[in-house]
């Protein structure tokens, strides 16, 4: 069953994507002409975004556990240290590790729960947590109800972190530690397990693995990502401000379509995936502004809609593997016809 899987790739080809979007990080502001502080403020969200798909994917793409609630635990990094602080006053650090390690603890008790779950069953669990997390932040006072929380503290270490374009760099600094870590899991013998559960659970747990304390262990992995992601939105990006309808239902369907889009098998698809309906969902918003339309979000939907099925149709295992596939076929192609 493992043997099927490539051995580890070499250091310099794990590293060299990373490296590559560092690079495009850094040169990405310089060539934005003039006032780029709005391209700037929509690349922080498409990083948070990143950052929640590259678990997501993880978890769903080589685990094969399908989550509908991640903007569930989202909302809990962005919340619990937002509430500590408003509410009992805290200092900043303090309470955003208390929120990291509360998502720990609760997304720990939540997987051990319903990771015995199959199919549809653990996609209807994990729905229903998330509408459980959306709707308790948008209905308890504590939480600031619908009106949500104003006035939160940004993360500057020590004054440094003031601008769009250092926040820019900050979020995207975090964005590729995340994806060095992630492709680091999948290369090693872990990932290869991973991949394992993922094509048949039972062949193996067969061969010895674990596979439920290997499906809990991601599945907390992952909500950790989306707390740090909760964490960056609503103490970097968002400017102090807090509002529940960021965490809602369509915001889950939102990542898992990030993710299908992207590749399910990818950890880059989630950086294409996350980028590209980020940028589209504001290209569309925009575009709905200026014709005077008062609700674009139809629109939204009925676009998202032809592009999920246009990808299933052309490429079901999604963009970033697609385009793999067939650069290696022109490839095999022009070689071919040298030859």
């Amino acid at each position: 069953m493992i043997s099927k899987y490539p051995r580890p790739k070499p250091l310099w080809k794990m590293y060299i994507g990373p490296l590559a979007m560092a690079l495009a990080v850094i040169v990405f502001p310089k060539l934005i002409p003039g006032d780029y502080s709005y391209l700037l403020d929509l690349a922080q969200l498409c990083g948070i975004y990143v950052i929640i798909v590259c678990g997501l994917t993880l978890l769903m793409g080589y685990t094969g556990q399908v989550s509908l609630g991640h903007a569930g635990f989202y909302a809990l990094g962005a919340y619990i240290p937002a509430v500590l602080i408003n509410s009992l006053h805290w200092p900043l650090w303090t309470a955003i590790s208390a929120g990291i390690i509360g998502t720990v603890l609760i997304s720990f008790v939540i997987g051990g729960s319903i990771l015995r779950l199959k199919g549809n069953h653990l996609a209807l669990a994990t729905l229903a947590i998330g509408i459980i997390i959306g709707e308790g932040i948008s209905k308890f006072p504590i939480t600031g109800g619908a009106d949500g929380i104003l006035g939160l503290p940004s993360i500057t270490f020590f004054g440094l972190i003031k601008s769009s374009l250092s926040k820019f760099y900050f979020i995207w600094a975090i964005v590729t530690a995340c994806l060095v870590w992630a492709v680091q899991l999948i290369e090693s013998p872990q990932g290869r397990n991973l991949r394992a559960i993922e094509g048949d659970e039972s062949a193996a747990e067969s061969l010895g693995i674990n596979t439920f304390a290997l499906k809990v262990k991601v599945f907390v992995a992952s909500c950790v990502l989306a707390a740090v992601a909760g964490v960056l939105f609503a103490f970097v990006q968002s400017d102090g401000m807090l509002l529940p309808e960021e965490f809602g239902l369509m915001m889950n369907v939102q990542l898992v379509m990030m993710v299908v889009i992207g590749g399910m098998g990818s950890i880059w698809g989630s950086v294409a995936g996350g980028v590209i309906l980020t940028a589209l969902h504001e290209i569309i918003n925009l575009t709905g502004t200026a014709a005077g339309a008062a609700d674009t979000s139809r629109i939204e939907h009925l676009i998202f809609g032809i592009l999920l099925a246009l990808i299933l149709v052309l490429s079901p295992s999604g963009m970033i593997p697609g385009l793999k596939r067939a650069w290696a076929r022109m490839l095999s192609f022009v070689f071919r016809k040298n030859a």
